[in-house]
């Protein structure tokens, strides 16, 4: 009698697993939405000492909200392609920053963010159809209730930083203040860059059609200047003389004006002072609770393949 209630088990067992290895197939398409928190990595704010936009430089004071939505196709239990549209608030100040030098240049700026993306998704230990469970009787079979996974992509972000001015936000980029577009110094930048994220979660299956997962994700981008700084300061007066008095004040905010700026030199010379830091490009970051959704195999309004 034992020995037939085992082999019935190990029947199970294996018919299960067959079953397994395809039902993933009827629930290939899935979409799932959520809200988090993002935090800026760049040349504003920051922690003590030299700024390297990178996660040690990370401040909990200016993080701020982010939500997006998206859809993602299996192609196998362990592989997946999905695309999603983000969007968030980026926020920096170096008001918060232990460091003497970034603090005495006293910028700040925020920007809302989109975000347009395509990720390849990959689950270690299959991203699972069923809930987990365990068959009472058999051995060593644990039921894992987070799933981890790993993804990275690229994508196209939007964004727009603006300085506070007398309470106006005030659009950055058209003012030039590092002198884009005069003599010496390159075009104004462009507001859209091409966007790397990388990132890593867990995933925990209500049953077969919903789950919700939790992720933290950095985004690389190819560009310095989603904060509007950079490389170095340039001449008021001739910021002002192109731009406006309102472009050339928020060019350099210094609290001491002394150690920042534009050093002239009385025969002609200038000493354009360090700004920003262009050796590194600006990042962000993270953390966001999804809740997910999946179709089954046949409803009318998803396609078959």
């Amino acid at each position: 009698m034992r020995m037939k209630k085992r082999l019935l088990t190990l029947t199970l067992l294996i018919a299960s697993v067959c079953v397994y290895g395809q039902a993933w197939k009827s629930v290939r398409h899935e979409i799932y939405a959520g809200v988090g928190a993002s935090n800026f990595l760049g040349d504003l704010g920051g922690a003590k000492g030299v700024g390297t936009h990178g996660i040690k430089d990370l401040k909990l004071r200016v993080t701020r909200p982010a939500t997006f939505i998206g859809y993602k196709y299996m192609l196998s239990p362990y592989f997946s392609v999905r695309g999603n549209v983000l969007w968030a608030l980026l926020s920096g100040d170096d008001a918060v920053t232990k460091n003497l030098v970034r603090n005495n240049r006293n910028l700040s700026f925020r920007s809302n963010i989109g975000e347009i993306a395509a990720y390849a998704e990959y689950f270690p230990y299959a991203d699972k159809v069923h809930p987990p469970y365990k068959l009472r009787g058999v051995m060593g079979n644990k039921a894992f209730s987070l799933t981890p996974y790993f993804y990275a992509g690229i994508g196209l972000t939007f964004f727009n930083p603006k300085a506070n001015y007398n309470g106006n936000w005030i659009a950055l980029q058209p003012l030039g203040t590092e002198g884009q577009g005069l003599a010496g110094r390159p075009d104004k930048y462009k507001r859209y860059t091409i966007a790397f994220p990388i990132g890593a979660g867990v995933k925990y299956r209500i049953d077969k059609q919903m789950a919700i997962s939790f992720e933290l994700s950095l985004r690389y981008r190819m560009t310095d200047y989603m904060d509007d700084v950079s490389t170095s300061y340039y001449l008021k007066d001739e910021i002002a003389a192109n731009y406006g008095d309102i472009a050339a004040e928020l060019s350099d905010r210094s609290i001491n004006p002394d150690l920042n700026g534009v050093i002239q030199y009385s025969d002609g010379r200038n000493n354009y002072l360090q700004r920003g830091d262009p050796r590194w490009n600006d990042a962000y970051m993270f953390g966001v609770f999804s809740f997910h959704y999946r179709f089954m195999k046949g409803q009318v309004f998803i396609p078959k393949f």
